[in-house]
């Protein structure tokens, strides 16, 4: 019996062990939840308020994490009202880090008098199909003032010529006055169908914009969100049953009316534009994923998504689970047809994006998932068409697609990233495959035409880029209504360009001459190099995204145009050997700047440098820099340190060069190394 007794706490002993042995192989890869319950209106002067009051984290692994939550208030101004994000993070044991962003709205003491309207938020078209529940039509819509803060108990609301009971369209109005009784209207429209006498739809057309990198306005070849909502809400008001609208990713980042938002004031736009789908793009991670997926939470307070965002093969590393708020797909209807809309990232396109942002996430093979995908929406949701949006541009993907048949056949491929404007066809049995791929910038928007016969089965389709202005590629076409603005996407852009206007308006200085994009990646690399008091300084050229024209005005938002990225100077000690192989195997992509008297015929192999790059660069594993000496973040954004530069040029000279000296703080630098090229000027 003792021994029967002994065998037994011997096999329990052992289940324990195998049992903690298998938990600690469990790797815990869920970030924690946070919670916030209140909103936060700030009154210029007052105390600022307690941030943390009424905010929770909770990690299904570590419990409450309430205690470990960080408010980010950095991007709050104070002293001027307008509405700030305020960001809150938290961190669980095994590193898994989330983030929320909230709205504070700043507002300032009634005193004056106010001439400023308030401005309505979250009112998007809607469609109705009868005998659904009726919609809240005051759901998600707010209003904010610029001295009452928060208003939207203010809005009224006049619904009075909709019929839900009968099919058309019908204007919704929201209309809000402050105090000192400044108004402001906005209109929707209400489109109602009847599921019952739904058309044949024999021809659908995609409407699809990507790489837009937050070129809301209209400027030069860029289009701008007003004209391009021309086209959009036009053709949605006098086709609603064969209209849709994609945005192909890389959407947000890139330009100053965007950037300072981090993103919202495109994603209200947007929202006014009826976007049908946002997919994501290598670019939406810059602020961190979370950053951008907030805005597709539902429960999100402020700016909210009224499209998914889409990202098939985008998981959590290890996994095949997706990031909160992302989808694989949407289905549309219109008139008789199911519509799916797959959306996908390149494969191979982490290495496009900053190692820090990206180290939790990877993006699996687009083929697999576009199949996988397209055959679940036929057989599971009677889908009839499947388009696939890949922000990516890969040929082998685009084959692979086209290779897909019976139940995983795509009837469309849209790509994007390498912001090229190009239709091709793959030929296949059948029905010839279309791609499409739109520019950047939103100097085009793709239109593919997708036919159909009354059994609502694709019998034809084919693709055109639109501009503007007059085109003579026979894949492109003159589209006139992109050449007017929509008045009231006008209007609501207008109420963020008002809110930015000195850093639209202002100008720094002038150009003396054209630099196209490589000398201003080389100029960059100086100026890194120069604001480390580095040997040597390295920037890439793909982080230099616009040239500058001769006697051109350079404000801050010029600055975002030509460097959008919000990468921070970093640097560290390597030897000769290894900066020389980095060197080598990135001449084509990298820029170099040496200090003075210094070139790289001089770098000794067994010898220490000091070099500073910003962080894309630093934080890639196949780089040498993460792994060298004493590696520093300085914390300096590299845009800020050319808008210092530039100001500081300003109070000597009437125009830029970059052979003016270089002047950070107090310490001015004559001599400009450009490659191995050695240019010294002097003080006028």
């Amino acid at each position: 019996m003792k021994k029967l007794i002994q065998l037994f706490i011997m096999l329990i002993l052992i289940s324990s062990l195998v049992a903690c042995t298998g938990q600690n192989e469990v790797k815990d890869l869920v970030p924690p939840n946070i919670t916030v319950t209140k909103e936060f209106t700030y009154t210029i002067g007052d105390p600022v308020p307690n941030f943390l009051e009424g905010v929770q984290a909770f990690d299904s692994v570590d419990g409450d994490l309430t205690l470990s939550i960080i408010a980010d208030d950095t991007e709050i101004d104070y002293e001027t009202s307008g509405i700030y994000n305020l960001r809150y993070i938290v961190e669980d044991l095994s590193g898994n880090k989330a983030t929320k962003t909230v709205q504070v709205i700043v507002i300032a003491s009634n005193q004056g008098n106010d001439t400023i309207p308030p401005v309505i938020l979250g009112a998007s078209h809607i469609t109705y199909y009868i005998g659904d529940p009726e919609p809240d039509l005051l759901a998600n819509i707010t209003a904010y003032d610029n001295l009452e803060g928060n208003i939207t108990s203010k809005i009224v609301l006049e619904s009075s010529r909709v019929k839900f009971d009968k099919a058309g369209d019908y204007p919704v109005t929201y209309t809000v006055t402050d105090n000192s009784g400044n108004t402001i209207s906005v209109t929707i429209n209400i489109t109602v169908l009847d599921p019952e006498t739904l058309n044949n739809i024999t021809e659908l057309n995609i409407f699809y914009i990507n790489d837009t990198h937050g070129a809301i306005l209209n400027n030069g070849s860029q289009i701008g969100l007003a004209r391009i909502g021309n086209l959009i809400l036009d053709e949605k008001a006098l086709n609603p049953d064969n209209t849709l609208f994609i945005a192909g990713g890389d959407i947000l980042q890139g330009s100053v009316l965007s950037n300072y938002f981090k993103g919202s004031s495109t994603i209200d736009i947007l929202n006014q534009m009826s976007l049908d789908a946002f997919i994501l793009g290598n670019h939406e991670f810059d602020w961190g994923l979370s950053t951008v997926t907030e805005y597709f939470n539902p429960d999100t307070n402020g700016i909210k998504a009224a499209y998914p965002l889409l990202g098939a093969n985008v998981f959590l590393k290890n996994t095949t689970t997706r990031p909160d708020y992302i989808d694989a797909y949407t289905i549309i209807q219109k008139g008789n047809l199911k519509i799916g809309i797959i959306g996908l990232m390149g494969y191979g396109l982490e290495n496009s994006i900053a190692t820090a942002m990206v180290e939790d996430y990877y993006f699996d093979d687009p083929i697999v998932w576009a199949g996988y995908y397209a055959q679940d929406l036929r057989l599971n949701h009677d889908v009839d068409v499947v388009l696939a949006v890949i922000h990516g541009s890969s040929g082998t993907a685009n084959t692979g697609i086209g290779n897909l048949t019976g139940n995983q056949r795509v009837d469309a491929v849209f790509n994007g990233h390498s912001h090229q404007s190009y239709v091709n066809t793959y030929q296949r049995t059948g029905v010839d495959m279309p791609i499409i791929q739109s520019g950047a910038n939103g100097t085009a928007v793709g239109r593919v035409t997708i036919n159909l016969n009354t059994d609502a089965i694709v019998i034809g389709a084919s693709a055109k880029n639109l501009y503007p202005a007059t085109v003579y590629g026979a894949d492109q076409e003159y589209e006139p209504r992109l050449a007017t603005s929509n008045q009231q996407i006008a209007d609501l852009i207008l109420t963020y360009v008002d809110q930015i206007a000195p850093l639209l308006n202002e100008v720094i200085i002038q150009s003396g001459t054209n630099y196209s994009r490589n000398e201003l990646t080389f100029y960059m690399a100086e100026l890194i190099r120069v604001s480390a008091s580095a040997d040597i300084g390295f920037h890439n050229f793909g982080g230099t995204r616009a040239s500058l024209s001769s006697l051109q005005n350079i404000t801050v938002a010029t600055l975002y145009d030509i460097f959008p990225f919000d990468n921070k100077v970093k640097t560290v000690s390597l030897l000769g050997a290894e900066i020389k192989a980095f060197i080598q195997s990135t001449s084509s992509e990298v820029a170099t700047s040496y200090k003075q008297g210094f070139s790289y015929s001089m770098i000794l192999d067994n010898s220490y440098y000091l070099v500073s790059t910003n962080e894309y660069i630093f934080d890639k594993v196949d780089n040498p820099f993460i792994y060298g000496v004493n590696p520093i973040d300085t914390g300096v954004i590299i845009r800020d340190v050319l808008e210092e530069v530039l100001r500081n040029q300003a109070e000597i000279y009437d125009y830029f060069y970059i052979e003016n000296p270089i002047v950070l703080g107090n310490t001015m630098n004559y001599n400009l190394y450009i490659g191995e090229e050695k240019r010294i000027y002097s003080m006028i």
